[in-house]
C-alpha cells in the first residue's frame, strides 16, 4: 500500500507506505525525510549510506534526503512516512516540532528510536487516521495532513529527547545543541571549526563545549568532522567524481590535506575507500 499527497503547484509530497511498496516509495522520495518504523516482530536489516542497521521491533529511524537506503524485500510488517520541505519544512518551523538538529541533520545521522506498548499503540493511532485522511480529498486535507505529520514528530521528537540525549533537563541546553547540529548541516563544506560557528550562535566555543559535554556523546568538533566525513564517505560510494574533485567541493584545495583528514577520521586514504568498495559508484 502506498498513499501520497501532492501538490504540483508548489511541488509538495507526502508519502505513506507498507513494506509492499516501500521500494516504490523510495523512488518518489529523493528529497525527502524519513521515518521507517518496523512493526514486525522479526528484525529488519537494511542498509544506510552502504553500513548495514538493523532495525528491532517497534523501532523508528530517522533519516534525511542526504543518505542512501537500501531495504530488502521481504514480509517484515513496516511503515514509511516520506515528506519533503515543500510539504513541511523543519528548518522553518523549527518551533512548532523541535526536531531540527535532533530526528534529523543531528549529531547522529542515523537515529533510532524505540517505542513502548504505550507509545506504539498512540503512534499505531496515527497512522491509522493519516490513512483514512489520505482517502479523505477535499479542501482541507492538506492541512489536516500536515498536522498529523506535525504530531507524529512531536511524538518521536519527545522520545529522541529521552533516548539520544544524556539529560534533557534544561530546553536552552537542549536548543544550543539543536542549532549547533543544524549550522554544521547548513555550513559544514566551508567553516571546519567550532569558533566559526559560535560566532554564527553568538556564543563562545566554551559554552558550546560544555553544553555537549553534558548533553551529547560527541564533542562538537567531532560532530563537524564526522559530517564532512560521512559527506565524502557518500561521494565516494555513490559518484564517480573524482577525488581530488571531492576534496575541493568539501572546502579542502589540497588533495593531501583531503587525504590526512579521511584517513585520520576512517582509517583508510580516499582511494583505499573506493577501491574497497567496488560496484557501489552511481550518477546521483
Amino acid at each position: 500500500m502506498i498513499q501520497r499527497f501532492q501538490h504540483p503547484a508548489i511541488a509538495s509530497t507526502f508519502i505513506l507506505a507498507d513494506q509492499e511498496d516501500i521500494s516504490s516509495a523510495i523512488l518518489f522520495a529523493d528529497r525527502h525525510l524519513k521515518f521507517i518504523w518496523n512493526q514486525d516482530e522479526k528484525e529488519l536489516s537494511l542498509t544506510v549510506d552502504g553500513l548495514s542497521l538493523t532495525l528491532l521491533q517497534n523501532q523508528i529511524l530517522c533519516c534525511t534526503y542526504n543518505q542512501d537506503i537500501q531495504i530488502p524485500n521481504g514480509d517484515n510488517a513496516l511503515v514509511v512516512l516520506f515528506f519533503n520541505k515543500e510539504f513541511y519544512c523543519i528548518h522553518t518551523f523549527d518551533q512548532e516540532v523541535s526536531c531540527n538538529g535532533l530526528l534529523f541533520f543531528g549529531s547522529d545521522f542515523t537515529p533510532v528510536i524505540q517505542l513502548d506498548d504505550e507509545e506504539t499503540q498512540s503512534l499505531g493511532f496515527l497512522v491509522e487516521v493519516l490513512k483514512k485522511e489520505f482517502k479523505t480529498v477535499d479542501n482541507n486535507q492538506e492541512e489536516m495532513l500536515r498536522i498529523l505529520l506535525k504530531r507524529f514528530i512531536i511524538l518521536v521528537t519527545r522520545l529522541a529527547r529521552k533516548q539520544l540525549l544524556k539529560v534533557s533537563t534544561n530546553p536552552r541546553e537542549i536548543d544550543v545543541l539543536r542549532q549547533f547540529n543544524s549550522l554544521v548541516e547548513e555550513h559544514f563544506k566551508t567553516k571546519k571549526n567550532v569558533g566559526e560557528y559560535a560566532d554564527l550562535m553568538n556564543r563562545s566555543p566554551k559554552t558550546i563545549a560544555n553544553i555537549f559535554t553534558k548533553l551529547s556523546k560527541k564533542s562538537p568538533l567531532q560532530v563537524i568532522h564526522d559530517r564532512v566525513s560521512m559527506e565524502a564517505k557518500r561521494l565516494l560510494l555513490y559518484t564517480d567524481v573524482p577525488i581530488k574533485s571531492i576534496g575541493y567541493e568539501l572546502g579542502y584545495e589540497d588533495y593531501a590535506q583531503f587525504s590526512k583528514f579521511f584517513k585520520k577520521t576512517t582509517g583508510t586514504n580516499p582511494q583505499e575507500f573506493r577501491i574497497k568498495n567496488p560496484g557501489l559508484a552511481k550518477t546521483l
